[in-house]
């Protein structure tokens, strides 16, 4: 790590939870202020929503969203809080082997260990199941074609006792049901998936899995902050706050909320006609909750959604959204030509923009796709590129000063996908 990043990490340390409420004192330029945040942001651990980790963070956000002269508010919504107490994976017939699995979100628990004979069903797919006879075992199923969800529901009424997803490309697979299923939902990377389904080619592989999962009510915050305008028009530029059990979070999505606090700053000093808000979303990881319950709250006559989401590593940086309203698109790419930014456009979903598209509202989202280290322990600030996050926050800023975002005309213009 650089002279210059150690000297801004134990700036951000020391006012990172101890006093997380009171802002840190400025950095020089946007860049290393948005480092600072990251650095700060992770300083404390993974921030699952929430825990006590996600309050501190808010406060955080608060703070400094204060100190940019916004009126600020810290709102609470419930949501349904889950967390992994344990998982073991474990081959016993024919071989003996520790596998390393992860818990789809959302999973319940096996109560107790679970030793049952696999079967190989595909994708998970229906029609798979018509195929193998999956009663008192455990399903063993490709990534991809349909949901997490509808792959454990496609097992369960197929017999199957639990369901073990193999990624579709090398690596890890972290992910959602986005709501509870039948039995219990795990995975495993694509190169040990496809080492059981060549064990279950040969004869009968036995598995054991133990997964001791919690599930219950849980209240987490969104962080709300106003720049009233001459306009009554309103948008939104908003950013999730928490993070994945065992990761730090640093570039997703600390990074992403960096960037909101330096655009809300830059936005502060340039303000547009209209009314801004910022919002820092929490519980995004497990289902979107901050950002649905900021739809139903506060959704009506917003004009349009910016989300920031990962912006902090890789090569490319994205901007899109999954509908056919091009508004706050186009407001990107304007602001890019502007700014001298390559920017290509690529459908995306999966974020806190999607509620909004869902109510009506334009959105879309700004993202660096390629983290090596998502949803890992090792997503650290020394992987963050200060540069990178101070690229996304004046984008956004200027973004959210065009005039198409307040149109009441929705832009279906069609443009080739590739960079600009």
């Amino acid at each position: 790590m650089s002279r210059r990043r150690l000297t801004l990490l134990a700036s951000a340390l020391a006012v990172a939870w101890g006093t997380a409420h009171a802002p840190a004192a400025p950095a020089e330029d946007v860049g290393s202020r948005a480092w600072s945040h990251v650095a700060a942001l992770a300083a404390g651990g993974p921030r699952l929503a929430g825990t006590a980790a996600e309050r501190r963070a808010v406060e955080y956000v608060a703070g400094h969203l204060r100190l940019a002269g916004y009126h600020v508010q810290v709102v609470e919504f419930p949501f349904p809080f889950f967390q992994t107490r344990q998982v073991t994976f474990q081959v016993r017939n024919p071989i003996r082997a520790d596998l390393p699995a992860r818990v789809l979100m959302y999973s319940p628990p096996t109560h107790g260990e679970l030793v049952a004979p696999v079967v190989v069903a595909g994708r998970g797919l229906e029609e798979d199941f018509e195929r193998v006879d999956a009663r008192g075992r455990v399903a063993l199923v490709e990534r991809g074609g349909i949901t997490f969800l509808q792959k454990a529901e496609n097992a369960a009424r197929a017999g199957a006792r639990a369901v073990v997803v193999y990624n579709h490309e090398p690596g890890v697979v972290v992910g959602t049901l986005t709501r509870p299923s039948a039995i219990p939902a795990v995975t495993v990377s694509r190169e040990d998936g496809l080492r059981l389904v060549d064990l279950a080619r040969r004869g009968t592989v036995v598995v054991s899995l133990v997964v001791d999962t919690v599930l219950h009510e849980r209240t987490s915050w969104n962080v709300v902050a106003s720049l009233p305008g001459q306009q009554p028009a309103r948008v939104l530029l908003g950013a999730h706050v928490d993070s994945v059990e065992g990761s730090p979070g640093a570039n997703d999505n600390a990074s992403g909320v960096a960037a909101a606090l330096e655009a809300a700053r830059l936005l502060r000093t340039r303000p547009p006609l209209w009314s801004v808000e910022v919002a820092a979303f929490g519980a995004e990881e497990g289902g979107l909750f901050g950002s649905g319950a900021y739809v139903q709250a506060r959704g009506e006559g917003i004009s349009a959604m910016l989300n920031l989401d990962m912006v902090g590593v890789g090569t490319r940086l994205l901007v899109g959204n999954t509908g056919p309203d091009r508004r706050v698109v186009d407001a990107v790419l304007e602001a890019s030509r502007q700014l001298g930014a390559g920017v290509e456009v690529r459908r995306m979903g999966s974020s806190d923009h999607v509620p909004f598209e869902r109510a009506g509202v334009p959105a879309a989202m700004l993202h660096r796709p390629g983290d090596p280290n998502y949803h890992t322990p090792e997503d650290t600030p020394d992987k963050v590129r200060p540069e990178l996050v101070e690229e996304a926050a004046r984008l956004a800023a200027e973004a959210l000063r065009r005039p198409v975002l307040t149109s009441s005309r929705p832009s279906h213009v069609s443009r080739p996908l590739g960079r600009l």
